[in-house]
């Protein structure tokens, strides 16, 4: 477990408070209660209210924003295997074991077995509960490799699984479950909303109350350290400056998520960005005011993680500093500073999710990655965020991609396909117009891109062995994914997280320190805080070793019922 850090401490880098003691609760100044107050309202969040009010409780959600997080700006990927409804309906056939040794392999002990078995088996289950609140899927599959699946797909792998090595361990099956949405944009971001809207308007009809734009600066406790309540700063929503407020805000959000950073343009919309923000902050000084609020029975933090606090990702994990952040803006950081505030512990935050995906176009994994030396690292098919995993972690942040003069004319080839997203596609293109070295023979483009030129030359003549079906791939690649460089010119593409026209996305993935039972916060010394509960990325969860699109939504849903499952038995 990390250091415990405090209010006020030289890297807390939060607007957080310290927590306020209350020796009598009951006559402390409260203007609302409830038994369970949820801090956060992404997808965790929500889970964790409909879970507890339809357990009799009465919940309050609290949202810095509108509400729906970082899972409401998804793809919409929902992680689940076992025998889904939807796999049965595909005619995928899948089992409780054979997603258990898969997650197993990539989950690393972040979690104890008897957990991820715990969530493997409930898998299926926990699908049926999302569609039994409003959440619709659907059952065409798609079965190649790829990132995100093509328009009209929606059950695919989202993971590793087709990579020969994990096939070994595990059965594969398609579990990445997108949700159905009418919506026919070509873009990969806003399906969440179709995850998170259905459930919102469950927990409306439940009687949970969401106070927006709501900012949770402290938590409250009795004399014994037990939670009992929050203090928030907001605009009251019968102000007149609510509304503008809301306004400026979301058009700050807008602009600060419209591009990635090193994009040419980034700096106008970055700009317009701040100017809003100001503005919005402005506004909000004037005329927020304090409320506290009483949570009887417990409070669950579900506030995301820490990816837009940049000063928290340059403390905490400092060789993700250059990657893109990947999330929204609510992702601060201050739902696990509010957990740290009572003592709670945190771990994995040095820890977080690179996504260097080359696929599609698939061409792309065909070719080799090397490091900075040249030397090759990972299987080229494996999900991105195994391989941002190897080039943040094991190659110092700097990897190529090479291909030969026949893949390169295959991969433009394939990007004029009309399967591709303008997200894969798009930056496919950018990247190999303006990100890439190109030369007559290796030793050239060796040269050009700083790596030896002898480690780079044995690694192709090793790679064409295994791709011609002459020798084991040294990392498991299937000859059938893997291509010749045999015919010059050469070409590398760069894919380091420096790479300017090639932005490698980030998100946290540590938090808060949580009994996997119950999801009540822990002290470093195992002790569970009284009244406080974690989910979401505020928690260290099944997904905070190794990223696969959905695991991370399948986890909020799982920890946010979990905890309210817990708080109700009190």
């Amino acid at each position: 477990m990390s250091k415990q850090e405090q209010p006020g401490s030289e890297h807390w880098y939060s607007a957080v408070e310290a927590p306020e003691v209350l020796g009598d609760v009951d006559a402390g100044r409260w203007d609302e209660s409830a038994d369970f107050v949820v801090v956060g309202y992404g997808g965790a969040g929500v889970a964790a209210a409909i879970e507890a009010a339809e357990r009799g409780l009465s919940v309050i959600a609290l949202d810095r924003y509108e509400g729906g997080g970082s899972t409401a700006l998804n793809g919409g990927i929902y992680y689940a295997g076992g025998g889904t409804a939807i796999q049965k309906q595909a005619g995928v056939e899948d089992s409780v074991e054979a997603m258990f040794q898969y997650l197993r392999g990539e989950t690393q002990g972040v979690v104890s077995d008897a957990t991820l078995r715990d969530f493997c088996e409930g898998s299926a289950a926990s699908l049926d509960w999302l569609i039994e609140r409003g959440v619709r899927f659907d059952a065409t599959v798609y079965a190649k490799k790829t990132s995100y699946p093509p328009p009209g797909y929606h059950l695919y792998h989202s993971d590793s699984s087709l990579c020969a090595a994990r096939a070994a361990v595990a059965k594969p099956a398609p579990r990445g479950h997108k949700v159905y949405s009418p919506s026919t944009a070509k873009a990969a971001t806003g399906f969440g909303t179709a995850l998170t809207d259905p459930l919102r308007a469950a927990a409306e009809k439940l009687g949970v109350r969401l106070h927006r734009h709501s900012e949770v600066r402290k938590l409250i406790t009795d004399a014994s350290g037990r939670v009992v309540g929050v203090s928030l700063w907001q605009i009251p929503a019968s102000s007149p400056a609510y509304a503008e407020y809301a306004r400026l805000q979301a058009l700050a959000n807008k602009y600060l998520l419209l591009l990635p950073p090193a994009f040419p343009g980034a700096g106008i919309t970055m700009a317009l960005s701040r100017r809003y923000a100001a503005k919005a902050a402005k506004l909000e000084a004037r005329h927020r005011v304090e409320r506290r609020i009483r949570a009887r029975k417990g409070v669950c933090l579900s506030a995301g993680g820490f990816v837009f606090n940049r000063q928290m990702v340059d403390h905490h994990a400092p060789k993700y500093s250059a990657g893109m952040p990947l999330g929204n803006p609510g992702d601060d950081g201050s739902g696990i500073r509010l957990g740290q505030s009572v003592g709670g512990a945190t771990e994995r935050m040095q820890h977080m999710s690179a996504w260097r995906f080359v696929s599609p176009p698939s061409g792309m994994s065909w070719g080799m990655m090397v490091d900075g030396r040249g030397k090759r690292f990972s299987d080229e098919t494996a999900y991105g965020a195994a391989i941002g995993y190897e080039i943040i972690e094991h190659c110092e942040g700097r990897a190529w991609i090479v291909f030969d003069a026949r893949l390169y004319a295959e991969i433009q080839k394939q990007l004029k396909s009309d399967d591709l997203y303008p997200f894969q596609s798009g930056p496919a293109k950018l990247a190999l117009m303006f990100a890439r070295k190109k030369a007559p023979t290796l030793e050239a483009l060796a040269a050009q891109c700083g790596l030896d030129a002898a480690t780079l030359k044995a690694e192709v003549a090793a790679y064409n062995l295994a791709a011609e079906g002459q020798a084991a791939d040294t990392y498991g690649k299937s000859a059938k994914d893997a291509w010749a460089l045999q015919q010059g010119p050469y070409y590398a593409l760069d894919i380091s997280i420096h790479s300017r026209l090639f932005p490698l996305p980030t998100l946290s993935l540590g938090g808060l320190v949580v009994d996997e039972r119950s999801g009540a916060v822990q002290r470093a010394d195992g002790s569970a805080i009284p009244g406080l509960y974690a989910a979401g990325r505020n928690a260290v969860g099944i997904c905070s070793h190794l990223y696969v699109s959905g695991l991370s939504a399948a986890d909020c849903i799982y920890s946010g019922r979990r905890a309210a499952v817990a708080a109700s038995s009190l």
